[in-house]
């Protein structure tokens, strides 16, 4: 039976040390099964423990009797050299930026500068290596914005949600959404060669109204008629019903909340309790509520949902009403 030479104490310490430290997961290994065959462990029960074969730590303890800690650390592979010069690389990273869809377009243009041709993979590695990702592209309205106005709007939550924090007031988010038999398309894991079809037709819609609070705490009311002012100020005056303390609402700039109506009401639930701030406009990140119709759309509506318009109606009541305990959203 093969085992280690015995062991010094400054080798065992330096052995542990390797053994708990050292960056390479192979090098760590290697410490690991000197330090077992000096307890006089056998080399097929370390290559259970180890995960590593008999021959492979039979020449690891010959490599340490014979030459010490340098049997032990893994050689630099140097791989196979760069198709492309550093500044080759650079500059097609410059090229993808300029052309963030077209890998075509840019793996030609290499090919014509530098007379190298790289397929697919290599230039996704070199995109990855610079810290690029392929992802979706995200539909934005911050060219439109008022700067100082959405600085404002940042400001004023920030100041009320420290408010709440304190137990002072509560902060909800109010906004609008619907839903209907036409899905929005998630990403799905899916069989290569297979490929999972939604059924889509037109339908009626189901519009949801809702309150929602960062700790996750909705108040939602679905409605198949059209939504105007009077549905919105009706469920205002629901919503007023459930608050115990000075209560904050924002909202976005939608004509339903600029009309005259709801401007009323708004001087008359201000006496009650019920203050209503608006969001600057084109800034729906501020409205946390907007992540709840994404996660229900994208992520908690079943498939099966788009079956039937009950089936839709069925799985959206019992989405919102699962919201806070089953289906949760950690703000940031």
């Amino acid at each position: 039976m093969k085992f280690v030479n015995s062991l010094t104490d400054a080798e065992k310490i330096t052995l542990e040390s390797m053994y708990n430290n050292h960056p390479l997961p192979m090098t760590r290994k290697r410490a690991q099964s000197i330090l077992l065959s000096n307890q006089s462990y056998s080399i097929p029960y370390i290559s259970e423990i180890v995960s590593a074969c008999r021959q492979s730590i039979s020449s690891w303890i010959t490599n340490w009797d014979e030459i010490g800690l340098l049997g032990l650390i893994e050689n630099i592979r140097t791989g196979r050299p760069r198709k492309l010069s550093i500044e080759d690389e650079n500059n097609a990273i410059e090229k993808i930026i300029e052309e963030p869809r077209s890998i075509k377009k840019v793996l030609a243009d290499i090919t014509t500068k530098t007379g190298v041709t790289i397929c697919k993979e290599t230039l996704r590695r070199i995109c990855k290596r610079a810290g690029l990702s392929w992802r979706r592209v995200r539909k934005s309205l911050k060219n439109k914005r008022n700067a100082k106005a959405y600085d404002e709007a940042f400001n004023m939550i920030v100041e009320l949600l420290e408010q709440e924090q304190s137990g002072k007031i509560d902060v909800y988010f109010y906004d609008e959404s619907s839903f209907d038999l036409q899905p929005c398309v998630p990403y799905a894991w899916q069989a290569k060669g297979e490929q999972i079809e939604l059924p889509s037709s037109r339908s009626k819609k189901l519009n949801v109204l809702g309150f929602l609070n960062k700790a996750c705490h909705l108040e939602s009311f679905v409605f198949e008629a059209t939504v105007d002012t009077n549905v919105v100020v009706a469920c205002f005056d629901e919503f007023l019903k459930t608050i115990n303390k000075p209560t904050y609402v924002l909202i976005d700039n939608a004509p339903t909340h600029t009309s005259d109506l709801f401007l009323e009401r708004k001087k008359q639930w201000e006496k009650k309790g019920l203050f209503i701030r608006n969001i600057s406009t084109y800034s729906p990140e501020l409205n946390i509520i907007e992540i709840l119709w994404k996660k229900i759309k994208y992520e908690w509506m079943p498939f099966s949902a788009y079956q039937s318009f009950k089936a839709l109606k069925d799985n959206l009541f019992d989405i919102l009403k699962k919201v806070g305990s089953e289906h949760i959203i950690s703000f940031a």
